[in-house]
């Protein structure tokens, strides 16, 4: 590593480039993911979506409700770069489908209808990186207490009292039946392991380790603590709860119509749900998935009985390996068809080795690429019927096991837009909600720490500070 300030040698990279053991090293590779030579390794994989199977119409679906986050680290100043200060935003986004296509029916786009169609609700917090602490506490605690004051005081809307700390109750019982408690398999004070069965339970008040007595959070469950670094940063650890509030507040959603509305199947066969990015987990908190397995799987049976396929649930990806592979393949998809990715093709394309069981352990829904009217690739994940695991066991690479997946494909391919490359209007709104600007908005949030830690205010940009 260099020195601060230290710069390499402008002709520093010449003995890399012509050294031969590099070039000899590119020369054995190949990429993964290209395109395969023998097209019907795609198209086999390939069927339009009119052969599919759908209990629920897409002219059904009138409303879209789309949760996105943002999170950001910074420095709080120059002289302590190693204190850091991190800021959640997660954004839940409302689009009303028929007003939304209304809006583009004449000649120009009418701007009044497309606001008419879409409104938002968003809420922030900042989370402590390495070098704060709470008076009297080391910084892994710290860490652990305020991701629990933020569960259990964030609404996730302004008109419910329905907390983050609630959805995680309702996700590790059921749609309307919240559990009153959750274990924790492993202590974070004194790191002791308890069998299954054995471990000690904590409320959303909290509870107490049976080995050390040491106090346990709620919060505990995410396991987020394991990730928390006491001198570097803390990006991985508050990435990982973003993702974990994404999913709390889509549940808070789907908990709220199920318990508060008269009829919610009305609502619930009407509105579809979508998500940034897969529906998975990954890392410490990746076990929650279970959890999420679990509860969808209860609405869909729940559904059953009412007729209706619930939850219409997706995960959009904007980018990553499968977003590539999708830009590669896209020619090759018919137009309105779906791909299934089955594990053999998954394995081959990200140089996993054969027999790999991929995704087994974080996703609560398969991947899929939808290949829009229009050409678009579009790389999507949606949930199975209950009783299907989606990376495992019978009926996890079948088209018949995902009965939302042609109402989702539907709908989706009428809120196209082309301000981004394989965008989708629901999905572009919610992302303007919830971002955190770089530049000078990292200049306002290292403000905002240094006015709030009562540190010296010299941002490494120089702007008039709104604080002062």
């Amino acid at each position: 590593m260099p020195y601060s300030n230290e710069r390499a040698s402008r002709l520093g990279h010449v003995p890399t480039v012509s050294n031969h053991a590099v070039q000899e090293a590119f020369a054995r590779w190949e990429v993964a993911q290209a395109k395969p030579e023998d097209s019907d390794r795609v198209t086999s994989l390939c069927v339009p979506l009119r052969a599919l199977q759908s209990v629920t119409p897409a002219t059904d679906v009138k409303f879209a409700i789309t949760v996105d986050g943002s999170d950001s680290e910074v420095e709080v100043t120059r002289q302590h770069p190693t204190i850091k200060v991190g800021y959640l935003r997660i954004a839940g986004s409302f689009l009303d489908l028929d007003k939304i296509t209304a809006a583009g029916e004449g000649p120009f786009v009418n701007p009044v209808q497309i606001r008419a169609s879409h409104s938002e609700a968003a809420f922030d917090a900042a989370l402590p990186g390495s070098g704060l602490i709470r008076p009297g506490y080391n910084g892994r605690d710290t860490w652990r207490q305020e991701i629990d004051h933020f569960l259990r005081n964030t609404r996730f809307d302004q008109d419910s009292d329905s907390t983050l700390a609630d959805a995680l109750l309702a996700m590790h019982g059921g749609p309307g039946n919240p559990a009153k408690d959750v274990p924790i398999r492993t202590c974070p004070s004194c790191a002791f392991g308890f069998a299954p069965g054995s471990e000690p339970r904590v409320t959303i008040s909290g509870g107490t380790c049976t080995e050390c007595g040491a106090i346990l959070y709620l919060a505990d469950v995410l396991r987020t603590h394991d990730e928390y670094s006491q001198e570097g940063s803390n990006q991985t650890a508050m990435t990982r709860v973003m993702l974990v509030v994404e999913r709390l507040m889509t549940l808070s959603y789907l908990e709220h119509f199920y318990t508060q509305l008269d009829t919610p199947e009305d609502v619930l066969r009407r509105t579809l749900f979508i998500t940034d990015g897969p529906l998975a987990l990954f890392g410490v908190v990746a076990p929650l998935k279970r959890r999420l397995q679990t509860y969808n799987d209860a609405i869909y049976e729940w559904g059953a009985t009412k007729g209706i396929s619930a939850p219409l649930l997706v995960g959009i990806e904007k980018s990553g390996r499968f977003v590539e592979h999708a830009e590669l393949i896209a020619e090759l998809i018919p137009k309105g068809s779906v791909m299934r990715l089955t594990t053999e093709y998954i394995n081959r394309m990200t140089g996993r080795p054969d027999g790999h069981q991929y995704g087994r352990d974080e996703f609560y829904g398969r991947r899929f690429i939808f290949r829009t009217t229009a050409g678009d690739p579009l790389v999507i994940t949606v949930p199975p019927r209950a009783g299907v695991l989606p990376y495992e066991g019978l009926g996890a690479e079948e088209f018949d096991s995902y009965p939302t997946l042609r109402v989702v494909c539907e709908v989706l391919d009428g809120v196209r837009t082309r301000l981004y490359p394989n965008a989708v209007i629901p999905v572009a709104l919610a992302h303007n909600a919830a971002s955190l600007p770089l530049g000078v908005g990292h200049s306002v949030l290292r403000a905002m720490a240094q006015n709030g830690i009562q540190l010296p205010k010299d941002s490494q940009i120089r702007y008039r500070s709104p604080f002062k």
